[in-house]
């Protein structure tokens, strides 16, 4: 009677299994790549929050400023400044909007000036600025 050998089979090779060494590098080489997709969209995050926010105040700024054009509001002369709050997607958002003279005596410099929180808190930073020019006859209507 002639013997065959027995097929290959991976189970029975001593080393079929991984080391302690092996799953330890594996772990380690899956927990950097994981904190780098963490951080990755931790910073995507906070950019889009900062956008949101950017493109929230320039909204209110426009309309500030649309609402200056069209005459609803009126920006003292300086040394004076307008300072109100407009509340826009449940977020109250600080303005101050202040009138300055350009060589024309005719055209008036308008700088309207967006803020998170009150403008006479000490870290108070603008998130925009933003200047129009109107000529006196819109100014007297």
């Amino acid at each position: 009677m002639v013997r065959l050998p027995a097929p290959y089979c991976p189970s029975n090779r001593p080393e079929a299994g991984l080391t302690l060494i092996e799953v330890l590098i594996a772990l380690a080489i899956m927990s950097i790549a994981m904190t780098a997709i963490i951080q990755s969209v931790s910073h995507n995050i906070r950019a889009t929050d900062y956008l949101q926010t950017k493109t929230m105040a320039m909204w209110v700024g426009q309309q500030v400023l649309n609402e200056a054009r069209a005459g609803l509001v009126s920006v003292p002369a300086p040394p004076d400044q307008l300072r109100q709050t407009t509340t826009l997607l449940q977020r109250d958002w600080y303005w101050q909007a202040e009138q300055m003279p350009t060589l024309n005596p005719r055209i008036q410099k308008i700088r309207v000036s967006v803020y998170q929180r009150p403008p006479e808190d000490h870290d108070a930073v603008s998130l925009v600025t933003l200047t129009t020019w109107l000529s006196r006859a819109k100014l007297a209507s």
